[in-house]
């Protein structure tokens, strides 16, 4: 797999394994190698007991099927290449645009961070709880009684008191009289975008902490 990483308007690709050409075990090789050989064996027979030029024939056609076969793996490879150069310059313009994504901690500097917590049933209580490195709460937002769905919310560093650092979320609910709690969401800028060697898939790099996330975790793109 071809590894790529573009921040802003840049990126890089590794070539192609050109092993038709250069590889000795590769059916090109071989056939020429086979041809060589037949060639010598011809120039060197016995002109009163000449040989059977059947099995040349049946050899030659199956190193040719091979070949074939191997051209067209090849030609898979090439076209899986450009299908991965495509799809980095098709996500190219993601970088910059703020993005949603699952997370339950955040990175916060000076700017407000915006957020969303998913509820799948309507709750009497919602609480987004802020939680320091310490594992002490130092900050509440209270959210009320919420119904199913999406409800917003806003860290504001300065508004709540919170110096730089990183912060867990802790979304609580109270329904029926049951406690609970609810999935968190943070929106975060895209700095850059890769793709994973290992997986093939599209990785967001993004802002607040949040690191390298599949584009396949998008929530909501702004």
């Amino acid at each position: 797999m071809n590894s790529y990483a573009i921040d802003g308007a840049q990126s890089t690709q590794t070539s192609a394994d050109p092993q038709v050409t250069n590889n000795p075990n590769s059916s090109t090789a071989l056939k020429n190698e086979f041809l060589t050989l037949m060639v010598a064996q011809i120039q060197n027979q016995d002109p009163l007991n000449p040989l059977d030029g059947t099995e040349y024939v049946t050899q030659l056609a199956q190193f040719s099927q091979v070949e074939s076969l191997e051209h067209l793996r090849l030609g898979q490879q090439n076209q899986a290449i450009l299908m991965e150069n495509l799809q980095v310059l098709g996500t190219t313009n993601l970088i910059g645009r703020e993005v949603l994504v699952d997370a339950d901690s955040v990175e916060l500097g000076t700017d407000a961070v915006n957020g969303k917590i998913f509820l799948e049933n309507g709750v009497e209580s919602l609480t987004l709880e802020v939680t320091d490195e310490n594992g002490d709460v130092v900050a509440t937002i209270e959210k009320g009684s919420q119904s199913k769905g999406e409800v917003e919310f806003e860290l504001d560093p300065e508004a709540l008191g919170l110096p730089p650092g990183e912060y867990s979320l802790n979304a609580k609910t109270v329904a029926g009289g049951e406690n609970g709690e609810a999935l968190t969401m943070v929106a975060a800028t895209v700095n850059k975008v890769h793709i994973n060697s290992a997986t093939g898939y599209m990785m967001l790099e993004l802002g607040h902490g949040l690191g390298a996330v599949s584009i396949f975790d998008i929530r909501e793109m702004a």
